[in-house]
Parts: structure tokens; C-alpha cells; sequence
């Protein structure tokens, strides 16, 4: 039996919006992987939550065409009936954690499944396993990092062993030797028989182990084209004179948990640093410590001039500014212009580097719209461009690549060097080697809660 098989599927969530998904013809086989590939709100999550019977039973909208998944009708199928079949990940794993431990987190998917009570707890054992997780048994999911909360909702996905899998940018927090392993699991699935859709960026990590890329532009399925991989920009040069940052014995705690000791480091005018090392090495932590959303456990920061160690989030700003991991949880406006707006109306910084900045992330056609309403990617580049707007002498990006497509990548590369240029720093935080290349001099690997500086990238 055919694992998928769609028949001009179409999908929009508003009657009087064009079609975000449209007129796709999509035929999926048991034991293959297909790679989704598209710009950044080209239509990606979308076809897999229609494929997940997601949409329009709870995103609301309108849907037509038909659809079958592992032989079930994904027009009058009720989602619960389609659940049992197909395992979806979705692109904000926060929003898929339900338990407040991670073994229970997974015993709680295969009960929602009808397993057995008697095997539920081994088998939730035996898929944190699988995807290396299982010494996060018995830590508490919010202090967890981002990228082991990914983990944990791969785990409740995949411990009822559902018959197609969706996943939606499964190895975007995810670490090079976890992804590694991640998708090596998932060639395996796949020689047992599952089908798996996967929505990506990272070509560079699941191409080689998908058998078809399919390619989504406006909603509609295209033949792709090869990927052309980031260029790295010659480093700035590095003028004499004072640092503009100096990390001086700094700890960081994440609740009661200490995570980082003693790091010392600094930056001079026009300088990045991209902020490495596994998923829960401290690096969301460090940042949100210098942003001032986590207290000091010790240690000074100094930016330019003033010493902000004792002072609070608010009072960093404009001189810091910080995009988290999460930049949904920061959108406050009802339209993105607005969003980029906010911060330089509040603080009375120049009103035209936001309107540029709309530009150079390519948000001009977005503008208008509820910044909540736009994809993942979407949503990264308006919390960039409002964190930019400030004009701020040292940029804190968390993971800034999650969801964003190859070209708007490149756009954030010119961005922070443009930024580099004017004396600004950067610390960015990221799994993802291309970006520090192209973007950073400085490396800065944090392990087991130290923090190790090298002068230049490898």
C-alpha cells in the first residue's frame, strides 16, 4: 500500500488567502525518504500539517483536493485516527512537550496510543535511547536546552513506531554528532519500512540518506536545484584600542543547575564570535545571562564603556540586544512592521535603520501581516530586524538560522558583517558550521561549563 498519495491537495487558512499549499500531487512510498526543500514560507509546514490531518481540523482554514495516508482519508478522517498512523515533529518542539520529565513525556505519546501499560515505560526507555537522550531521564524538561527538547518530542514521535513520519526541520537544534546520529536512525526506520517526509534546510545533513528532494515554491511542488553553500567573507580587520566587550569570570546558572564557570573572554570593535558545542553545553544560557535575563553567579560585563553587571534585561537595551532561540515567545505587535517598529519608538532610536532593516531581511511584502502568522523562518528574521533596529553595540543571536532557507542565510551573513563593519560585535550561537564560517573570526567552543577561545575559525 502506498504510505502517502495526495491528488491536487490545496490549502489556504484564510478564504480570501492564496493557497499555501496548491495543487500538490504527492506520491510516497513505504521505506523512502523524501526532502522537502523551499524558501522560508514557501509552504513546507504547512503540507505536513495538512499531511498530520493538522490542518484545517485545528489550524482552521480551507482545504481541497484529496488526500490518503497509510490508506486513510485525510478528508474525513478524524485527527486522532490519523495520529495513530502518522508521527508529526513540529518545528517549535516547545510546543510538543506535554509532561514535565522526559520519560514521561514519551510514555504519555505511546499512552495517548492505547500501548499496553505494561511495556509503556520500556519502550519510552528504548526510544530516548535510540536518539542518544535517555540521560535527560529524570531532568526536568524546561531546564532543559532547546536542542534536548528536540530530542525528547523525536522520541514521543517515534516510540509508537507509527507507519509515516513527518518531521519539520528535525536537526535544526540538534548538535553535528546528534544530527549525525538522528538521521542514521532514521535511514534505518526507513529500511524497515516507514516512509518519512522531512521538511529541511540542512541539505547538507539528510541529502545524501533521502532518496527524492522535492522542491515547494508558493505552495506548489518544483523541481529543485542544487544548493549552492555559504561563502565565507574575509575577516574584519582588527583595530588597536580597548575591547568593545570583555566577559570577565563570568558564571551562569540555568535554575539552581550551575552551567558556566569563569568565562573570560573578550572582543574588540568589529569583531563575531561564533558561540559553540553540544546541545545543553550552556551556550542558550550564557547568552541569556548576558543579556540579563538569567542573574549572574559571578563575574563582570562590561560593554564599551559601562559595566553592566549589576544592570537588568531593560537596561541593557539598545545597548544589547538579544534574539532568543525562541523568537516567538518575544513577537508582542500585531503587524511586523510594528514589531521592527516598537523598540526604536520606545527607546527613541532612528526610526529609518528599522524601515532598512524591513528591507534587508526581505520583509517589505510581510509587513502588514500578524508577525504570529508567518512561518518559523518568518518569524526569525522579524526578531533579527527588530533586534538590529536598536542599532546596538553587541548582537546576541541564539540559533538565528532555525527555519531560514539557504538565501536569507546569506542575507544574515552580509547583515552581521555590515553590522561588524560600523565597530558593532556579535555573539552567535549556533550548531550550524557553515554560518560561523562565513560570519565569524572568533571561535568559542563551551564544554562541561568552560568556555575556550581560539582566535581565528578553523
Amino acid at each position: 500500500m502506498t504510505a502517502i498519495v495526495t491528488y491536487d491537495l490545496r490549502f489556504r487558512y484564510t478564504a480570501d488567502a492564496p493557497w499555501s499549499v496548491d495543487g500538490a500531487n504527492l506520491q510516497v512510498e513505504p521505506g523512502e525518504i523524501v526532502l522537502l526543500e523551499g524558501e522560508s514560507g514557501s509552504g513546507k509546514s504547512t503540507l505536513l500539517r495538512v499531511l498530520a490531518g493538522l490542518a484545517p481540523a485545528f489550524h482552521g482554514g480551507e482545504a481541497a483536493g484529496e488526500g490518503l495516508i497509510a490508506g486513510v482519508n485525510l478528508r474525513t478522517a478524524q485527527p486522532a485516527e490519523i495520529a495513530q498512523r502518522a508521527g508529526f515533529l513540529f518545528q517549535d518542539p516547545e510546543t510538543q512537550v506535554v509532561m514535565a520529565e522526559p520519560l514521561r513525556d514519551v510514555a504519555f505519546s505511546l499512552q495517548c496510543h492505547g500501548a499496553p501499560a505494561e511495556t509503556i515505560l520500556a519502550s519510552a526507555r528504548t526510544a530516548l535511547e535510540r536518539i542518544n537522550a535517555d540521560h535527560l531521564i529524570g531532568r526536568r524538561i524546561d531546564q532543559l536546552s532547546a536542542g534536548e527538547r528536540q530530542r525528547v518530542a523525536l522520541a514521543a514521535v517515534l516510540a509508537p513506531e507509527p507507519a509515516v513520519l513527518l518531521l519539520d526541520e528535525p536537526t535544526a537544534q540538534l548538535d553535528d554528532d546528534t544530527a549525525c546520529e538522528l538521521v542514521g536512525e532514521l535511514r534505518r526506520l526507513a529500511d524497515l519500512g516507514l516512509a518519512i517526509v522531512i521538511a529541511e534546510h540542512r541539505h547538507d545533513r539528510v541529502g545524501h540518506l533521502t532518496d527524492r528532494v522535492i522542491g515547494l515554491h508558493h505552495g506548489s511542488l518544483v523541481s529543485t536545484k542544487a544548493a549552492v553553500p555559504l561563502m565565507p567573507l574575509a575577516p574584519a580587520p582588527t583595530p588597536s584600542g580597548p575591547p568593545r566587550v570583555t566577559l570577565d569570570n563570568i558564571a551562569a546558572k540555568r535554575g539552581e543547575r550551575a552551567v558556566v564557570t569563569n568565562a573570560t573572554a573578550s572582543l574588540q570593535p568589529g569583531q563575531i564570535a561564533a558561540l559553540l558545542g553540544v546541545n545543553g553545553g550552556g551556550k542558550s544560557t550564557l547568552l541569556r545571562t548576558l543579556a540579563g535575563l538569567e542573574p549572574m553567579a559571578g563575574g563582570r560585563l562590561l560593554v564599551g564603556t559601562r559595566d553592566l553587571t549589576t544592570d537588568g534585561a531593560e537596561s541593557r537595551v539598545p545597548l544589547v540586544a538579544f534574539v532568543p532561540q525562541d523568537p516567538s515567545r518575544t513577537l508582542l505587535c500585531d503587524t511586523v512592521r510594528d514589531e521592527i517598529l516598537l523598540g526604536p519608538r520606545t527607546l527613541g532610536c532612528d526610526l529609518a535603520v528599522a524601515e532598512q532593516m524591513l528591507a534587508a531581511l526581505d520583509l517589505n511584502h510581510l509587513a502588514d501581516r500578524n508577525p504570529r502568522d508567518c512561518s518559523v523562518g518568518e518569524r526569525e528574521r522579524v526578531a533579527i530586524a527588530a533586534a538590529f533596529a536598536l542599532s546596538p553595540q553587541l548582537v546576541l543571536l541564539d540559533e538565528p538560522t532555525r527555519g531560514m532557507d539557504l538565501a536569507h542565510r546569506a542575507t544574515l551573513v552580509l547583515l552581521l558583517r555590515e553590522h561588524a563593519s560600523r565597530g558593532g560585535c556579535a555573539i552567535v550561537a549556533t550548531h550550524d558550521l557553515d554560518l560561523a564560517r562565513a560570519c565569524a573570526d572568533r571561535r568559542w567552543l563551551l564544554a562541561d561549563g568552560h568556555l575556550q577561545t581560539a582566535e581565528e575559525m578553523p
